[in-house]
């Protein structure tokens, strides 16, 4: 990957940055750059996709890169290993960026971030690439639009200013306001309706500015300048098509999916003009690759009128024609693009017809790949997408073993296939792929890489101690029980673990009671006698994590969630049989004191007739336990259920639930309470999947309703009774109340609900402190990603204020805080003046007071790195007399314009 430092201030680098949807950060300007050594040689622009990248976002790419190719002579080729300049499609964590033409120093970033995997700004970004600057900051923009300085963001002036004449070459191009590269009128706006540029009023211009859905016509003609096109030709998808010269210099790119191949049918026309060995006169040269530097296929000269095919052996054709005279209209030659055909090679690439776009209707291609001998084939999803069916009867690729459909298929796929979905021959170096379409419903087709694969675990001299398993490209080593990998990956010692055939015991970290050894991998095995279960109490547990969060290291026991951090009470767990595994897994970082359990067998007494119990039977050391549905308690013979009491208190963030006896008829006379309470600052919300009562006009019979909170006097949130659903309803604290009750007469099916923690809210300051919490599961787990929660304090009296003190903070640190961070407003309104702070990292913020009766927190999360969050104590207070926005707020140092070219646009 590569590393951009943003921040150096090298005034050879020209790089753009965006982030944010049409974007929020920093970048820099359109017109052609004045540097011609920063043009792509040739047109020619080679390309990387980095692995984190979806297919998806790959089919995006390779869109936006055919929507250049298709209107100018820019090629994007993928790159090779000789290539040492190319891009590299990837993501940093300056949001949207990439460099302003051809660095020359290797390869250079162009990154398309977290809300950037849009097709126009993905064209956007490629327009750097190619050499172009932002519209709005050439040298005579004044002329063309008005830059209203006092509604741009604070410290984001440096965006507006003009760029130095040296820098920009327009090529006597007009101003376009239509370009790909213009900003928008409220690109980095303090607000909502604040225009921070407009086309001047006197030239009369209504439209929009700021596009993002295609190069303009202006963007298409700089790049032919910049680039010196040819003035006839172009670049030619199609899969079939002719080269018609009507001019001196003619080039055409003729451009198929890989995989393909493209044959030329040259015509007979006669090349009148004689030319020399350096094809000096009339001649047609044809490369056989992608560009004037490609191996020549073929060439024609002065007074050569043979007609001939010829074939690429790739899937890309370079023309060249040139004539002394030009000619009016000539037809040179006409091309087919064939889907299939022989593969001979390690590894390759395969697309459908007229990839990235629809393939077409009534496809009907053949691969045959064959690698080395001694070698098995593997065919990657790189990204798929056919029509759907469950038989695959309509579109499909199947692949066959060998070098012919004569045998079974080894697969089918259809549909949408994830990426990363492998095929893999079974003994052949060759397989046979067809790809067939029907008349009907076309979708985008597919991108699949071959390459050669070696079963390493079934070679005479295998790689692993004991146990192999193949993967793509590689293999895995494993130990037997009782034995773990040696650092080499691949032979095993004795170790921690083992089977254990008795019927009690104990089993502790090793190294228990001190500290565990990093990169240990520990599996006991334990079994008992048949028909028993194992009982297991952890008495001590102190490893490293976060509780339920358990990244590092972990203990596992059956089939339960990991367990790490520290516990102070036991820990209880029974197997469902008479097999119970335990696993201990430590990285090569932090350790702590580890583990020590018991564990004892016992007979299963459910195991026959359920144990006596007639709902549900929990088996228990010693002896058994019955319990009852949901609306149901035990009777006095501690086996058999009855209708009965029905109250939950209900305290975890999220999670359903249901009528009694659901999803069969809920019971009559019923009256059931569900008390909701989640984490203080954040509030509930509830949604109905189903719902079935008896219906009344003024639900008398069976309803349920929702109360606003436990005090009687709260808001009733609505009482709901028939088969049409309840909206969702949200409370206004952290608890909320159901009261379900029915009749003696009509039942019905009841009803199948979800609740959930919701941050954020409106709450009122009074004199005993209250406390917000980043997120209802505080201290067990990290908070998550990509949130955004907004609180409002208010006190009980316009003439008091809201003071808040943090009692613990860590949010993701950053010196700017633009990835995770928590911003404070003295008041209701979001606006530079009435910000407080904006806070991140592990300091602890001093306490805050209002200036009026209220305080606004926002806390935004970003989709990268999660920390452990925050809590904080509100109480009314006395009102602070500072001057409102007066504390201090971490912001971006900037730099000036003439500093550095590092820059962002705020779509």
């Amino acid at each position: 990957m590569v590393n951009i430092q943003l921040l150096v201030v090298i005034s050879t680098t020209l790089l753009h940055v965006t982030t944010g949807h049409l974007a929020k950060g920093i970048r820099f300007g359109r017109a052609a750059t004045s540097k011609k050594e920063r043009l792509w040689p040739h047109g020619v622009i080679p390309y990387a996709i980095a692995a984190n990248f979806t297919g998806e976002h790959t089919n995006l790419f390779k869109k936006a890169m055919r929507h250049w190719e298709e209107r100018t002579c820019i090629s994007f080729v993928p790159r090779k290993e000789t290539d040492k300049h190319y891009i590299l499609f990837t993501i940093d964590k300056c949001g949207c960026c990439s460099y302003v033409g051809r660095r020359g120093d290797g390869p250079q970033a162009i990154s398309i971030g977290k809300n950037c995997d849009k097709f126009g700004i993905v064209v956007h970004e490629l327009g750097h690439v190619v050499g172009f600057w932002h519209e709005h900051t050439r040298p005579d923009r004044d002329d063309f639009v008005d830059i209203f300085y006092p509604s741009i963001q604070a410290g984001q002036d440096y965006n507006f200013e003009r760029a130095k004449p040296e820098d920009v070459d327009s090529l006597g191009e007009a101003y376009d306001f239509n370009s790909i590269m213009h900003y928008a009128r409220d690109t980095f706006s303090r607000g909502l309706f604040h225009d921070t540029m407009l086309p001047r009023t006197s030239l009369g211009f209504k439209g929009e500015i700021g596009q993002r859905i295609q190069l303009s016509e202006g963007d298409i003609r700089q790049t032919i300048k910049m680039y010196n096109c040819a003035p006839c030709g172009g670049s030619l998808f199609s899969p079939s098509g002719h080269l018609t010269a009507n001019g001196t210099q003619c080039t055409w790119r003729i451009i198929a999916p890989e995989g393909h191949t493209v044959f030329l049918n040259l015509s007979d026309a006669i090349l009148s003009a004689s030319c020399s060995s350096s094809f000096s006169g009339d001649s047609i040269i044809v490369r056989d690759g992608h560009s004037s530097l490609s191996p020549i296929l073929h060439s024609l000269c002065g007074g050569d009128a043979s007609s001939r095919v010829l074939v690429s052996s790739t899937n890309r054709l370079w023309v060249h024609a040139t004539f002394s005279r030009p000619p009016l209209s000539l037809s040179i030659g006409s091309f087919d693009v064939v889907c299939g055909g022989p593969l001979y090679s390690s590894s390759g690439i395969i697309q459908s017809p007229l990839y990235p776009d629809a393939y077409p209707p009534n496809a009907d291609c053949l691969w045959s790949i064959r690698v080395p001998e001694g070698k098995q084939v593997a065919i990657k999803v790189l990204f798929f997408h056919l029509e759907a069916h469950k038989e695959c009867i309509y579109d499909r690729v199947v692949i066959y073993e060998g070098s012919s459909e004569g045998g079974v298929p080894i697969d089918i796929l259809c549909g949408q296939t994830p990426q990363g979905t492998h095929v893999v021959s079974k003994r052949s170096n060759q397989v046979t792929l067809r790809f067939i379409s029907d008349s009907s419903v076309q979708k985008s087709g597919f991108e699949l890489e071959f390459v050669e694969e070696v079963d390493e675990c079934s070679l005479p001299d295998p790689p692993c101690h004991h146990k192999c398993t193949n993967t793509l490209g590689s293999f895995e080593c494993d130990c037997d029980i009782g034995y773990s990998l040696r650092p080499d990956g691949r032979s095993c010692e004795g170790t921690c673990g083992g089977f254990l055939m008795t019927s009690a015991g104990e089993i502790t970290s090793p190294n228990f009671p001190d500290n565990y050894p990093g990169s240990k991998k520990c599996v006991w095995e334990i079994e008992s006698s048949l028909g028993s279960q194992i009982f297991v109490n952890v008495t001590h547990l102190n490893i490293e994590g976060m509780k339920s969060e358990c990244s590092y290291d972990y203990l596992r026991i059956g089939d339960k969630e990991k367990m790490c951090g520290e516990h102070d009470s036991p820990i209880l767990l029974t197997s469902k049989d008479h097999r119970l595994r335990i696993e201990f897994s430590s990285d090569s970082s932090v350790e702590r004191s580890g583990f020590s359990l018991t564990f004892v067998s016992d007979v299963d007494e459910c195991a026959e007739e359920n144990g006596g119990c007639e709902h549900e039977c929990t088996n228990r050391l010693g002896g058994r336990e019955c319990s009852c549905h949901s609306g149901f308690v035990l009777s006095s013979d501690g086996m058999n259920c009855k209708e009965g009491g029905c109250f939950y208190q209900i305290n975890t963030p999220h999670g359903e639930f249901t009528s009694p006896n659901y999803p069969e008829e809920y019971p009559r006379g019923a009256n059931c309470t569900w008390h909701f309470v989640t984490t203080p600052g954040h509030r509930l919300q509830m949604k109905f999947h189903s719902f079935n009562l008896e219906e009344h006009l003024q639900c008398k019979y069976d309803a349920i309703s929702l109360q606003d909170g436990p005090e009687a006097a709260r808001a009733s949130l609505g009482t709901f009774c028939g088969s049409l659903t309840p909206p969702s309803v949200l409370s206004s604290s952290n608890q909320l109340i159901l009261h379900f009750f029915s009749d003696t007469s009509v039942s019905r099916r009841g009803f199948h609900a979800e609740y959930e923690s919701v941050c954020g809210g409106q709450l009122v300051a009074d004199r005993t402190p209250a406390f917000i919490y980043s997120h209802a599961s505080y201290s067990d787990v990290r908070y998550t990603q990509g949130r955004e929660c907004k609180w409002r304090l208010i006190s009980t009296s316009p003439s008091l204020g809201v003071r808040i003190h943090f009692e613990s903070f860590h949010l993701e640190a950053d010196a700017n805080c633009q990835y995770d961070s928590l911003r404070v407003y003295d008041g209701e309104e979001e606006d530079e003046d009435a910000l407080v702070g904006t806070y991140c990292g592990e300091a602890i913020p001093s306490d805050l007071t209002s200036t009026g009766r209220s305080l606004t927190l926002i806390l935004r999360t970003d989709d990268t790195v999660e920390e452990r969050g925050f809590v904080l104590e509100y109480s009314e207070s006395s009102q602070s007399n500072r001057e409102k926005g007066g504390g201090t707020t971490k912001k971006p140092n900037h730099v000036k314009f003439h500093e550095i070219f590092i820059h962002s646009l705020r779509r």
